[in-house]
């Protein structure tokens, strides 16, 4: 291989490095909650038949948890149901009183998203009614976290990027320190 060749490899190998870096995608985004029914911190006249978390894209069965716990303990009945963007949690009928909503959901991405909200119930009901259309919530008003290892997905940059490039500098630095050991030797 010649000066010039090696260095016509090494010109390729670095412009294909730049075009990885260039045309990969964002890392996936994780699923947002949009909106609660009962909303963060309201009062209803009783407690709902179910609770509704509304996200931007449909959430993953595997992993997906609803607890729902009222002044009596758990009011939660069954596994929560994921229909389109809502995960529904169907709900015994309970005292009045405050109730805290504890959420967890897998992203369509893979990874957990979780938080928390509440409502108060103003009467008891011994059979659940129907609950009231959801409400639009503040990012403020509910917490919601990212759990599990997901530093590519949390830097915003794909690690498979950074890892293509690693790799085509890597192959890169051998064809330019090959070229210039066979250069040195033919002299």
């Amino acid at each position: 291989m010649t000066a010039t060749t090696g260095r016509r490899w090494a010109t390729l190998l670095l412009l294909a490095g730049l075009t990885l870096v260039s045309v990969a995608g964002p890392a996936s985004a994780h699923d947002v909650l949009r909106s609660t029914s009962p909303a963060d911190g309201t009062h209803v006249q009783r407690p709902p038949a179910e609770v509704v978390l509304t996200f931007d894209e449909p959430a993953l069965t595997v992993g997906s948890v609803v607890l729902v716990t009222g002044p009596s303990g758990s009011v939660a009945t069954g596994p929560p149901r994921l229909v389109d963007n809502e995960v529904r949690q169907s709900l015994a009928g309970g005292p009045a009183g405050a109730y805290t909503v504890v959420w967890r959901v897998t992203s369509a991405d893979g990874h957990p998203v979780s938080g928390t909200f509440a409502f108060t119930a103003d009467q008891a009901n011994a059979s659940p009614t129907t609950t009231s259309a959801p409400t639009v919530i503040a990012a403020t008003s509910t917490t919601a976290t990212n759990v599990g290892p997901a530093a590519e997905a949390a830097s915003g940059f794909p690690l498979l990027a950074v890892a293509a490039t690693a790799a085509v500098v890597a192959l890169g630095t051998l064809v330019v320190g090959w070229t210039v050991r066979r250069r040195r030797g033919a002299r």
